[in-house]
């Protein structure tokens, strides 16, 4: 291996320790800091600051939406939203995810205020294409979770321990964490923040995401009581 002009090194003489291979992705993803923070005015939510951080698995940005002016030193309201492409800025009805994410915002801004995490894991960790790749799957007869494993994917490929430490960075240490996803709650208690209670974050049933919210409660243990949802939009 040529290191510099006539210098060389055998390679069988690196060595490198097993379980630095084994914790380099952990010890990567929660390599974080804060490169720009600036007030962002929402519709439904005029006091918000976006607060940037880079770094971390993949070398990504991710955002923290603070709305409101949350009291730090008591429990914070707080969701790790996953960015979708689809369902945030189009409206997809093959999801619940633009409604969630508009929902937890209008609520936060609502009672006194929170923190949005808006994460770069579009479609569970494996991107934009492979996700409509997914949705091509899904048209024919397969459920989320089966799309992806014919794709060669996990069940869930997303990470939520740099969530912790993003929070971790903006003075956070107890949350009341908004979501249905019991894997988000476990996360963020093993990273070391005190998890106070979880809330609910409901969407509208669709014609066309009543399979997808089933196989999310059926197949990944998601809290999400879609017959008492199904029985609310009727009334509507």
């Amino acid at each position: 291996v040529p290191l510099a002009k006539g210098i060389e090194i055998d390679p069988s003489l690196i060595r490198v320790p097993g379980e630095a291979i084994r914790g380099y992705r952990g010890a990567k993803a929660v390599d974080l800091a804060i490169v720009s923070r600036a007030p962002v005015p929402l519709d439904g939510a005029p006091t918000s600051e976006f607060v940037v951080f880079r770094g971390g698995e993949g070398l990504r940005d991710q955002v923290a939406i603070v709305v409101g002016k949350p009291d730090l030193s008591k429990p914070v309201s707080v969701r790790l939203h996953s960015a979708c492409l689809t369902g945030d800025l189009f409206g997809s009805l093959k999801c619940d995810c633009g409604d969630q994410l508009r929902n937890t915002v209008r609520f936060m801004a609502e009672d006194e205020g929170g923190i949005l995490l808006y994460l770069d894991q579009e479609g569970r960790g494996n991107g934009i294409s492979n996700k409509i790749r997914a949705y091509k799957l899904q048209s024919q007869g397969y459920d989320t979770y089966d799309a992806d494993e014919v794709l060669g994917f996990e069940a869930d490929q997303r990470r939520f321990d740099f969530a912790a430490v993003m929070l971790k960075e903006l003075g956070v240490g107890k949350v009341r964490l908004m979501t249905n996803n019991p894997e988000k709650i476990a996360a963020l208690s093993q990273a070391g923040l005190e998890v106070i209670s979880d809330h609910r974050v409901l969407g509208r049933p669709t014609a066309e995401n009543v399979s997808y919210l089933a196989a999310k409660r059926d197949r990944a243990g998601h809290y999400i009581d879609l017959e008492g949802m199904l029985a609310c939009s009727s009334k509507d």
